[in-house]
């Protein structure tokens, strides 16, 4: 299954499509931290802060410091700016989008009398935990390949075609044979190492995680606390693609132009399980450590293809030029992803009486998270069949091969001017890449905010500039050096919003 990574495509030797990819896998899971606006004004980090209700999504055994409850509205905006460099030529394009962010209840309870379990909590929340809404535009001239080359790979990988891939393209003569016992070929190869060919197409996306979260927290002895939730995410995921080469020259020269473009829909629901604890040494400082199950989805991809091209006068085409083909139904089909562990280590240090309100300062608060993205799995379910389960294992070791386990790290920092609060932070999240064909990437996040708290009414304000370095293949060869990559600098803004009250 050397291939598996080639194509975003890919037959199956039973003939049923798979479309999942590595990339898919890296998706679902090469996240930044959500929270209401108190946290993500501190960098995301909320692992050992204390009473905060985005600590349901990271770090639950912070729940254990509540003594009383709170109901938590937040909000925001995500505003995002894409540069792609493809083949030196670089291509912009916005996007902005509104959504509903981390919200919920918290019921605490305090324990009077001379017992070992102080206080108690329960907590249910929803937060958006990862956001789909973008669009990438690329444009070059490429002088290695054409896209009919990716699907003249996938035909030889297996010898048969690609409904929704080589066989539309073989249907317009993108790529075409001499007859039934001669190679595939393309007249667009030969032009592509000759004069180039200019490439260009959108990536736009849609849909994001959702995540419905119910968990406790125990207070022991007012040094250790204890807790667990669990996570029911639902995810929607929403990607049009449009890809056009086109031969630079006015050469009749048996290729004109050809264009495929491709709408997929993935939907599903999860489960997840989290773990922590966080130790008070002193009244002043807190460490804080949690564990993650990975996300086990349920998924469902409905998808849909089309093809076109103009091949100008080639022999094999028996005399149309211009020729499109799409596929008779759409394809639906169910399978199970794994998404990576994740490991949490926090501190935190508060400054002032922590037991006096007037009397608090701020604090400083820090996150090192490790993610595992080669611990992704993909899983067809039995219905299936062998061959699908054969896929799978080839699948899974491409993401093998593909990505590596990270160290994140967010950093925050929050100073109290007895009802005002303001907030600075950053935070990095590292490559998950091994740099297989040029792939790179990292995000970095610098954050500020500003917050009121009075009579049990709170309002916090907070803004996080985000930068990515990433990369979008068009597609994918068998040769590394007969492709390359869209090179993207995203940079985005985030507005949140978070209203609370105290119950």
């Amino acid at each position: 299954m050397k291939k598996i990574i080639v194509a975003a495509l890919i037959l199956s030797a039973a003939g049923t499509v798979n479309a999942q990819v590595p990339e898919d896998a890296l998706r679902y899971s090469w996240q930044t931290a959500s929270g209401t606006a108190r946290v993500q004004a501190l960098g995301g980090a909320s692992g050992s802060i204390g009473g905060e209700i985005s600590t349901l999504f990271s770090n639950p055994g912070n729940l254990g410091f509540y003594k009383s409850g709170d109901l938590v509205i937040s909000g925001g905006v995500n505003i995002n700016s894409n540069s792609a460099n493809y083949f030196g030529t670089s291509n912009s394009a916005n996007k902005t989008a509104g959504f509903f962010g981390t919200s919920g209840v918290v019921f605490g309870n305090e324990h009077r009398g001379n017992r070992s379990i102080r206080s108690s909590a329960f907590s249910i929340g929803v937060s958006r935990i990862a956001d789909f809404n973008n669009v990438v535009k690329f444009g070059g001239v490429n002088t290695k390949s054409s896209m009919a080359d990716m699907f003249i790979e996938d035909y030889n990988a297996f010898g048969d075609f690609n409904d929704y891939g080589s066989g539309l393209a073989y249907d317009v003569h993108w790529m075409t044979r001499k007859d039934a016992n001669s190679p595939m070929f393309s007249p667009a190869s030969p032009l592509a190492t000759s004069t180039g060919l200019i490439q260009e197409g959108t990536l736009k996306t849609n849909g994001g995680i959702t995540e419905v979260t119910i968990g406790g927290g125990l207070n022991l002895n007012d040094k250790v606390y204890l807790g667990g939730s669990v996570g029911l995410p639902a995810l929607r995921y929403g990607a049009t693609r449009t890809f056009d080469e086109v031969d630079p020259t006015q050469d009749v020269n048996m290729f004109d132009a050809a264009q495929f473009d491709d709408d997929l829909v993935t939907k599903g629901m999860g489960v997840n399980v989290k773990l922590g604890a966080v130790f008070t040494p002193t009244q002043n400082f807190r460490i804080g450590i949690a564990a993650h199950t990975p996300t086990w989805y349920s998924l469902t991809d409905r998808y849909d293809a089309r093809a076109w091209a103009n091949t100008e006068n080639l022999p094999e085409n028996e005399g149309q030029n211009e020729v499109e083909s799409i596929p008779r139904e759409s394809l639906v089909y169910d399978y199970s992803l794994q998404t990576p562990y994740k490991l949490l280590g926090s501190v935190t240090y508060l400054f002032g009486d922590v037991n006096n309100v007037s009397s608090q300062k701020g604090l400083v608060t820090a996150d090192v998270e490790y993610v595992n993205y080669m611990a992704s799995q993909f899983k067809a379910y039995d219905a299936n069949g062998i061959a699908d389960k054969n896929y799978y294992r080839g699948l899974n070791s491409a993401i093998d091969d593909a990505y590596k386990g990270v160290l994140n790290a967010r950093l925050g920092a929050e100073l109290k001017f007895n009802t005002i609060m303001a907030r600075v932070g950053g935070a990095y999240y590292g490559n998950p890449y091994k740099d297989l064909a040029g792939e790179k990437g990292n995000i970095y996040q610098g954050t500020a905010g500003l917050g009121y708290r009075n009579h049990g009414f709170f309002i916090d304000l907070g803004y996080i500039y985000t930068a990515k370095d990433d990369v979008y293949y068009p597609y994918r060869l068998e040769d590394k050096s007969a492709f390359s990559p869209a090179t993207l600098k995203a940079n985005g803004s985030r507005v949140v919003l978070t209203l609370g009250f105290k119950i």
